[in-house]
């Protein structure tokens, strides 16, 4: 509750500018961003899988993919039946940093309506695309990853993901939405009346994709 404080009071700000810890992108603050429209309880259910990443052998291709959390059961029937003989998996970035299926730590997320036109703005600083030169982005770029950064936004998969944006400097508080909370905030009310108070605009969502409070 006191990390959403900060963001009410100030945006969501780049660990640079507020004395937060070292990231790869100093600069910049991470967000996901959908790349298709769905149903939040099953875009809870997709990221709370694992991305898996394996040898095709019959084209001597590296591929990669995100297996939902309710279909976490079937990897291996998917190993033996593409007879996969190098292959590893591990949790998506999202379940970690989001309240998901599979943890706790992570009680609450933030949803943006990056629809409205003014954010669509500052989305073009965006240094995961393209839309700034390799030249341009190092200043904002750990110095210790810029060369594999160079090559990584080169070629996305389902690791370096194409589901994530790094915005530079922030976002304004007026662009939140939504609030995504874990199991044990749907069950405190005075948490849930203290996030109405602090943005009573939004609504709060649970992990069943459902509106729990308007």
């Amino acid at each position: 509750m006191e990390g959403l404080r900060e963001i009410v009071r100030h945006g969501l700000i780049a660990g640079a500018f507020v004395g937060g810890r070292n990231s790869k992108y100093p600069f910049s603050v991470g967000v996901w961003n959908l790349k298709r429209d769905c149903f939040l309880k099953d875009y809870i259910d997709f990221y709370s899988g694992g991305t898996i990443g394996y040898m095709d052998g019959e084209i001597g291709v590296f591929k990669t993919e995100v297996i939902p959390y309710s279909q976490m059961n079937t990897v291996l029937e998917h190993i033996l039946v593409n007879n996969l003989y190098r292959w590893g998996m591990e949790q998506t970035k999202e379940a970690r940093f989001m309240p998901s299926l599979v943890q706790e730590k992570v009680e609450i997320g933030i949803i943006f309506r990056s629809a409205n036109s003014p954010l669509k703005q500052l989305l073009k600083g965006d240094i995961l695309t393209n839309a700034i030169s390799d030249e341009d982005v190092k200043p904002f770029i750990h110095k210790g990853y810029y060369s594999k950064f160079l090559l990584d936004r080169q070629k996305k998969d389902d690791f370096f993901t194409n589901r994530e944006s790094a915005i530079l400097f922030g976002i304004p508080t007026n662009f939140i939405e939504g609030i995504l909370v874990g199991r044990k905030i749907e069950k405190d009310r005075s948490i849930l009346q203290e996030i109405k108070v602090l943005l009573p605009w939004v609504y709060i969502c649970n992990l069943d994709g459902q509106v729990i409070d308007m």
